[in-house]
């Protein structure tokens, strides 16, 4: 009796994620002492850069100096943010600008992707007037992308699509409300969105081609 034939290894994770992503993508995340970007300050920036393969690098968490700090003392209580503190670790913001720029111009000039970004770019866009040739047009919402799925059949509705949600449904841990943490959180809910897609496309039938 001839032995059976030797069956294809199971995919990996690393197989499924990122089939089609040719360039890298920046994350970032914002905290801020409110939820207005006229009246209140943008506090912390952080960022992280999703590889084609997979892999997130480069973690860069800046914080913003300001001469005077309008803050609502809810947005406080949820971030954590002391003042003081966060004030003597600071740094003026034509210097954060700067360090974005210089980051982002370390990988050339790719997307950024954020979870409900347009909040962030409100805060974003009056300290970098030239955002857009810093980064890609367009830009990537993981609160968007999820909600797509949902409504697809790829996510239980019972999942939502709150950041610490999906990360929790994914089993990704984070500490919350942390910008750096929350960029980084973003970039793996991601990878795992993607997966899904990537795992959608190998178990659907074949088309038959037309005769």
């Amino acid at each position: 009796m001839s032995a059976p034939a030797p069956q294809p290894a199971p995919l990996q994770p690393a197989l499924l994620q990122l089939a089609a992503l040719r360039q890298p993508i920046i994350f970032l995340d914002t905290e801020t002492g409110g939820r207005s970007a006229e009246r209140h300050p943008l506090l912390t920036i952080g960022m992280v850069t999703l590889m084609p393969d997979g892999e997130i690098t480069r973690p860069l968490h800046l914080r913003l100096k300001h001469r005077e700090y309008c803050v609502e003392p809810g947005a406080l209580a949820v971030t954590g943010i002391d003042i003081a503190e966060h004030d003597r670790a600071a740094q003026p913001p034509e210097e954060v600008a700067a360090a974005v720029r210089q980051y982002a111009a370390e990988v050339g000039r790719v997307m950024l992707g954020g979870h409900n970004f347009d909040f962030d770019l409100g805060f974003l866009r009056p300290l970098l007037p030239d955002l857009g040739r810093i980064f890609r047009r367009g830009h990537i919402d993981t609160k968007l992308s999820a909600q797509f799925l949902i409504h697809a059949g790829l996510l239980p509705h019972s999942v939502g699509t709150p950041l610490a949600q999906l990360a929790g449904h994914f089993g990704i841990e984070y500490a919350a409300h942390d910008a750096l943490e929350d960029a980084a959180a973003t970039a793996k809910v991601y990878v795992e969105l993607l997966k899904l897609v990537e795992l959608l496309k190998l178990t659907a039938p074949t088309p038959v081609a037309d005769v």
